[in-house]
């Protein structure tokens, strides 16, 4: 099992997994009450949708910035950032989707299987590199000053 290299690694994975998931969840509503305001001839709904449209391209770019530099801790592609790496051939999908399944994995396992690669990371730090060298409390023992 692979550990990410920092904390600002960790933030960014769940930050760009959380607005892919909010994101896909807003295109579907959004269409959703499109799709109910050309049919009941609605216009509040048709402004609504309208407007959930138009915040989850706010967040495509939003998550695409997030996910720009922090990718996979072994191969470093960017799992959650554009899709223009080859998949691994056992790479799986989750409703059609490499980028759902890992976000989803990385927010609620705190693990993830790289799409490209197809090996098993985790989304925390390895403690070894979290806890500083031990350190002398004196530059110069006092034996040696005598």
């Amino acid at each position: 099992m692979y550990h990410s290299h920092s904390n600002s690694d960790v933030r960014r994975l769940r930050i760009a997994s959380i607005l892919l998931l909010l994101n896909r969840l807003l295109i579907v509503a959004a269409s959703g009450l499109l799709v109910v305001s050309v049919f009941g001839n609605d216009q509040q709904l048709r402004v609504i949708g309208s407007t959930f449209l138009i915040i989850s391209f706010i967040l495509i770019i939003a998550q695409r910035i997030a996910a720009l530099h922090v990718g996979c801790s072994l191969c470093r592609t960017p799992i959650l950032g554009p899709m223009s790496y080859i998949k691994h051939r056992k790479a799986r999908r989750l409703l059609g989707s490499y980028q759902l399944r890992v976000a989803i994995a990385i927010l609620f396992t705190d693990r993830f299987c790289c799409p490209c690669c197809n090996q098993s990371s985790s989304v925390f730090i390895k403690e070894t590199l979290l806890t500083p060298r031990p350190r002398e409390s004196n530059m110069y023992p006092t034996s040696r000053l005598l």
